[in-house]
């Protein structure tokens, strides 16, 4: 029975949103990839809107999330009476709703290769003409598990790599003709479709034939890679953020974009210096207690952004720094792999490590005390409850750098850099996962 409502309520809305979509007949871009659909969509965002009006799936990548989003609709804390609420004003939204736009920018997440959580759904509710594919990395890979054999367990992080483009290429299958596929040159599962579409492809990145990656350099004052198109050299400069280096392919793939909606490189490189801003918790700069900085990513973590963001923290030269770091989720029999993979690349980044989740106190500690990581500079905290507070009596000296990330279920890592802030009255502007059903979730963490 409760599958039947599901699918009841998830054709109820597809179909309310796909007739909301006929009525404004935007123009839909795509943008899938295992990570940085979120920042990408932002930076496409930038750009478009230079020239057109722009609507991006905020907070809205899933089967229920895009077509809400779709009808101008969004859901306060997922309860009966919020879905009951939801229901009754979707239909009135045809008639209330005209809100006008040219371009419709959406994130389309996959979780599974099972409907409605893969790409074949997503695309019952949107049709793109413009495909942004971005990555193919074991990240949600629980349910891709059975699709890979005991006998196989050598060959795992290529066979679920494979899978998962597989799935997330659905999107670039799914173009029209005359549409255009813009493809990740660095990732070879991405690659791989140039020569399975009949669109017209863009790639970009070291290997790109299009947009050609040549260089990042990145500090605590910004960030600038170099690049080359048409044999012209281009740079783009983003000043006060601290980026890892996976921001160049964002960059890179939102000015592709641009090409393909006819804005010229120098254009797109103007509006993302001047206009480009994170999300909260993606790498945000925050000033802290007792002169020290916060770089808070405290959104969502999986290996490969892990491994990213260690690797700036590493580079950052001449202060001490701390990585405050909890469990990577949702990754099934790779969970043990992946945090022994980030323990290696943490004890090389951070002077001092804090650990917060089972997986953490599971895989990762166990991993750095046989690396012969100090004792006395690692520490394990089951919940993210009382980590700040610790830090600001027994630990903190000031001027430290602090990196602090993990995933979002159950950890909850805002926590600890709304009680690391040194204005914490802005928590409600700076911070991830803000409001009443954020904060009841909190409390039961």
């Amino acid at each position: 029975m409760r599958r039947v409502i599901q699918d009841f309520i998830l054709a109820y809305l597809r179909i309310l949103a796909k007739i909301q979509l006929i009525k404004i007949k935007p123009e839909i871009i795509g943008i899938t990839g295992s990570a940085g659909k979120t920042s990408t969509a932002y930076a496409v965002k930038t750009i478009l809107e230079s020239k057109y009006k722009t609507k991006v799936s905020e907070r809205a990548n899933s089967e229920t999330g895009i077509p809400l989003n779709i009808l101008g609709l969004q859901a306060q804390d997922y309860s009966f009476l919020d879905w009951i609420r939801l229901l009754v004003l979707s239909p009135m939204m045809i008639i209330l709703n005209w809100e006008k736009y040219n371009k419709y920018v959406v994130e389309m997440g996959v979780d599974s290769p099972h409907e409605p959580k893969n790409m074949s759904y997503l695309l019952k509710i949107v049709k793109p003409t413009i495909g942004v594919f971005l990555n193919a990395l074991p990240v949600h890979t629980q349910f891709f598990d059975n699709l890979v054999s005991e006998k196989e367990l050598e060959k795992r992080e290529k066979l679920l790599k494979e899978l998962i483009a597989q799935e997330k290429g659905k999107l670039i299958y799914s173009l029209p003709e005359n549409g255009w596929a813009i493809l990740n040159a660095d990732d070879q599962f991405v690659k791989e479709f140039a020569l399975k579409t009949k669109t017209h492809c863009v790639t970009f990145g070291r290997l790109g034939e299009d947009l050609i990656l040549k260089n990042i350099e990145k500090n605590l004052s910004g960030f600038k890679c170099c690049f080359t198109h048409n044999h012209k050299d281009y740079v783009i400069k983003i000043n006060d953020q601290i980026l890892s280096n996976d921001y160049a392919y964002t960059f890179l793939a939102a000015v592709a974009v641009g090409l393909c909606e006819g804005i010229n490189v120098n254009e797109s490189i103007h509006f993302l210096e001047k206009d480009f801003k994170l999300p909260p918790g993606r790498m945000s700069l925050i000033p802290g207690v007792k002169k020290t900085i916060l770089i808070d990513s405290s959104y969502n973590a999986s290996k490969f952004t892990m491994l990213e963001t260690l690797c700036t923290l590493k580079e950052i030269k001449g202060k001490k720094k701390i990585a405050i770091l909890g469990d990577m989720r949702e990754l099934g029999r790779e969970a043990k792999l992946a945090h022994e993979e980030v323990a290696h690349k943490a004890i090389e980044s951070a002077d001092l490590i804090i650990t917060v989740g089972p997986l953490m106190g599971k895989y990762f500690i166990p991993e750095i005390t046989k690396l012969g990581f100090p004792k006395d500079k690692a520490f394990f905290f089951e919940s993210s409850k009382k980590v700040g507070k610790w830090m600001k009596d027994k630990i903190l000296q000031g001027g430290e750098v602090i990196l602090i990330k993990g995933s979002q279920n159950t950890i909850f890592l805002e926590r600890v850099v709304e009680d690391l802030m040194e204005n914490p009255q802005d928590v409600d502007n700076l911070l991830c996962r803000r409001g009443k059903f954020w904060d009841k979730k909190r409390q039961k963490a």
